[in-house]
């Protein structure tokens, strides 16, 4: 049982007893080759959905959580809501597994036709520990509607931040990173962009602490963010 609140609650559990009817698990362990180690941080994210080719996927077929190509939860798909864990570093402090602020990548091992597919989810999800996400997934890429500049994520940072942003076309595509004095200290990147939600980081492992902005141009729309370093 996972359970997030702000307030003051009280609970209860009553075990079964023995000749009470019981559901069996829809949860079936997983091929080796899919397999992850078990940690003490962990996040899940509910598969409400999953499509490929625009059909739903079968009970036979995995979903696998990602970061950075690291296998870190994989799941049986059983139907709406199923949870598909992801691993954290934990105090163990495992290879690869996440930390706070990564994003999990998902594909899917399509029993039907014997290989991976990658998916897209319908919103972008930072791995925390203890967090529960609801997702939507499928193999077709959401373009969005219009531009959008994402806030910069972890903000105060040391000493690297990720920032995102969504083109609905192909682009040009400007964004520059300045200091107090309006002195350009980093350009993160310019030139033609394809369409899609994109993500980017900026280390300023050799800026000093202080206030930073970055400024976003594409078309018409120029935005600007506040960013804090502390070291």
């Amino acid at each position: 049982y996972w359970f997030i609140t702000t307030e003051v609650v009280s609970f209860s559990y009553i075990p079964p007893v023995d000749g009470a009817a019981r559901i069996a698990s829809p949860i079936r362990s997983v091929p080796l080759v899919y397999s992850y180690e078990q940690s003490t941080e962990q996040a899940f994210y509910f598969v409400n959905s999953a499509t490929i080719n625009g059909l739903d996927i079968e009970k036979d077929d995995l979903i696998i959580a990602y970061n950075d190509n690291i296998i870190v939860g994989s799941r049986y798909w059983y139907g709406e809501a199923t949870d598909v864990p992801a691993m954290g570093a934990g105090y163990s402090q495992l290879p690869g597994y996440c930390v706070e602020g990564d994003e999990i990548e998902f594909k899917i091992w399509d029993h039907s036709e014997q290989k991976l597919v990658d998916m897209y989810s319908d919103i972008k999800i930072n791995w925390s520990a203890n967090g529960l996400n609801l997702i939507n997934l499928s193999d077709m890429q959401i373009i969005p509607e219009k531009i959008s500049f994402g806030h910069a994520y972890p903000n105060p940072f040391n000493p690297t931040t990720m920032l995102t942003y969504d083109i609905p076309k192909e682009m040009n595509v400007e964004i520059m990173v300045y200091d107090m004095n309006g002195r350009l200290v980093s350009e993160l990147y310019a030139g033609m962009h394809e369409p899609g939600r994109h993500e980017l980081h900026w280390d300023a492992s050799h800026q000093s602490s202080g206030i930073y902005f970055v400024t976003f141009e594409s078309g018409s729309h120029r935005m600007t963010q506040k960013l804090m370093l502390i070291k």
